[in-house]
């Protein structure tokens, strides 16, 4: 589907500062959740900043999956009759559990942690923390035309990282 006009194109970048204050909340909230990792991304399943890891996993293709997740379910909310898309999903596995949050309409706040840690736990942190990225995000926003940066063969390049991504491990098993 193409886009019409220059405004379809433009995200918000946060600045250097922006970024180190945005680490530093998630390194708080790592902390007070004893998560495995926290992410902060876009919606375009941009990594901006990360605290923690999986080993053997690739959290950048977790970004891009997290994005994706939230399209999908905001599709869905729409199909519902909801006005708006759903602001926190939330995934619960054997091991890990998976908190998404969005911030606004641009960010997301990716938690991953161990299922002995009270879902309620990281709610609650994660809510706090929202606060606290929304403040740094609204504080100096910066406008760039990403149309500019990235050319029209940039989906197909990203979707041809991820089958590599994803054959290398398929080729691991």
């Amino acid at each position: 589907m193409a886009k019409s006009g220059n405004e379809d194109f433009r995200q918000v970048y946060l600045s250097e500062n922006q970024m180190d204050l945005a680490t530093n909340v998630l390194k708080d909230l790592f902390t007070k959740t004893a998560a495995t990792a926290i992410l902060l991304g876009d919606m375009t399943g941009q990594l901006l900043t990360k605290i923690g890891g999986l080993l053997d996993r690739d959290l950048e293709v977790f970004s891009v999956l997290a994005a994706s997740n939230f399209t999908a379910t905001s599709e869905m909310a729409r199909l519902i009759g909801e006005k708006a898309s759903f602001e926190v999903l939330f995934h619960e596995g054997e091991e890990r559990s998976i908190y998404l949050m969005s911030i606004d309409d641009r960010y997301i706040l990716e938690i991953i942690f161990k299922t002995t840690i009270p879902p309620g736990t990281v709610r609650i942190y994660a809510k706090k923390a929202k606060e606290s990225l929304r403040q740094i995000i609204l504080a100096e926003s910066m406008m760039v035309d990403i149309s500019e940066i990235f050319d029209d063969n940039f989906s197909s390049l990203l979707d041809e990282q991820f089958d590599k991504t994803m054959n290398q491990k398929d080729q691991k098993k």
